[in-house]
């Protein structure tokens, strides 16, 4: 991006990348509490419902990394200014109500526009803010993205109590038109390198491999993961992995350049990402469970309880991000993963009689590592890699976001019905209504294993940046 942006257009290219940003999480969390209603209006199973919300998964996923890869050879702001116009028609159309089928085409052009922009966002703004301030401007931009999630159960029953299921992909439609205006406005005209070639095979065997991968992943869930079917697809993805490692080593200008994984920061960054949005799903989905079904809690304060650390997050991560520029990525980095490990820690004490404010202690140190951890991640990330390779990388860290929202998801599950299993002595598969104590017994189990990864993980950052002092 040539020439020198003013503050001020700095901060108005930032609303415009951020709205989208913002849209792409609300959509997601929206659209789970709406799917009931969906299901009725539609005349569909649940099982089928739910690939409103997977596909929307799994195409994002899939396509995070070429989109990324195309930012980089065409321009970036190109890429994701033509997202933002598939995003908004299509969100348009998922509202008109054509059947299921149509539906499920309307999110598939959805999480291409989708991809389009989160595959190039933190690209952008890495390379439009001054390297002093990139640590404020990726903290508040994981601000903006944490607040999507917030919003979205809250909006989507507001809306559904008053209008129809369609308005929950219609609100899409006005804040795109104008983060579109804005950026037509605002997004300067970037460079392309587009005299470089297309590494074809490698973009699509790479897409094909991540969507075999989410789609086993999610049948495995819901089948058990002996099931032939999954085996089918982690075997598919296995050897896609080694075809595109093999090609891609090969390849003059490949999809992933693997010297970057050289860099053990790097790699180690990527890993937390993929940890740390894992934990955040393992909370959001063990936790409600605790609160309603072990201590008869209700709905909505369950929702405000939960409320506690995604907030605690936005108010402290741009605070991070300017710590992080001004004492260094890496002292704040690890403050935010010690942070995270004492939350884990203080959920894996509790107990049926636990108060509630010492419960939402515990969220909140969640959300308060969550938030110092998230912008000097980000920024070492992106700061790794030379001003070609930020959209790939940028695909890469949205990537590792998704994959640990999945990771996290599943092993909820599986670390959970472990412990509860363990105590009953036979297979479960719902709460254990007549048994709360082994509830809590596999919920302690689950959060003492998280805290036991994050520990090692830790550990291990802290043994390398000493070797690599020493070696300095």
């Amino acid at each position: 991006m040539p020439g020198k942006v003013t503050t001020l257009k700095i901060w108005w290219i930032f609303t415009a990348i951020s709205i989208f940003s913002f849209m792409s999480t609300l959509t997601s969390s929206v659209v789970n509490i709406a799917m009931p209603v969906m299901s009725r209006a539609m005349r569909v199973t649940t099982t089928q419902i739910n690939w409103v919300a997977s596909s929307y998964l799994v195409i994002t996923c899939m396509l995070l990394l070429p989109f990324g890869k195309l930012g980089d050879l065409f321009g970036k702001i190109q890429i994701f200014k033509i997202g933002t116009i598939i995003f908004t028609i299509s969100s348009f159309l998922c509202g008109l109500d054509f059947g299921f089928g149509f539906l499920l085409i309307c999110r598939g052009l959805q999480a291409i526009g989708a991809s389009m922009t989160l595959s190039n966002n933190t690209g952008i703004i890495t390379e439009i803010f001054p390297p002093k301030k990139q640590g404020l401007a990726l903290g508040s931009f994981s601000s903006v993205v944490a607040l999507g999630g917030i919003v979205g159960p809250g909006l989507g029953g507001l809306i559904l109590a008053h209008l129809s299921w369609a308005y929950i992909f219609w609100i899409n439609v006005p804040l795109g038109i104008f983060a579109i205006i804005v950026g037509q406005f605002v997004l300067p005209k970037d460079r392309s390198n587009s005299n470089h070639s297309i590494d074809v095979f490698g973009l699509l065997s790479f897409g094909i491999m991540m969507g075999t991968l989410f789609i086993g992943l999610l049948w495995g869930q819901e089948a058990g993961f002996k099931n032939a079917g999954f085996m089918s697809f982690m075997a598919a993805t296995i050897v896609l992995l080694i075809i595109f490692i093999r090609t891609e080593s090969k390849a003059p200008n490949p999809a992933i350049n693997f010297s970057l994984f050289k860099n053990a920061n790097f790699t180690l960054n990527l890993v937390a990402t993929i940890l740390v949005y894992a934990l955040n799903f393992v909370v959001n989905i063990i936790e409600p469970l605790y609160l309603q079904a072990n201590r008869l809690i209700s709905p909505e304060v369950t929702g405000l309880i939960m409320m506690s650390f995604p907030l605690i997050q936005i108010m402290i991560a741009p605070l991070a991000g300017t710590l992080s520029d001004h004492l260094g990525d890496w002292q704040v980095y690890i403050v935010g993963m010690g942070i995270l490990v004492g939350g884990q820690i203080g959920l894996a004490t509790v107990t049926h009689n636990t108060s509630l404010p010492l419960l939402c202690s515990w969220l909140g140190l969640i959300g308060l590592g969550n938030g110092v951890f998230q912008a000097p991640n980000n920024v070492m990330v992106m700061q790794a890699v030379p001003k070609n390779q930020l959209g790939v990388t940028s695909g890469l860290l949205g990537l590792s976001r998704n994959t640990g929202m999945t990771v996290g998801t599943i092993f909820s599950s599986i670390l959970l019905f472990t412990g509860i299993n363990h105590v009953l002595g036979h297979t479960v598969n719902n709460y254990p209504v007549q048994a709360p104590n082994a509830f809590i017994f596999g919920m302690r189990f689950t959060f003492i294993v998280t805290s036991i990864v994050f520990i090692i993980f830790l550990a291990l950052n802290i043994a390398i940046r000493i070797r690599q002092q020493a070696h300095k």
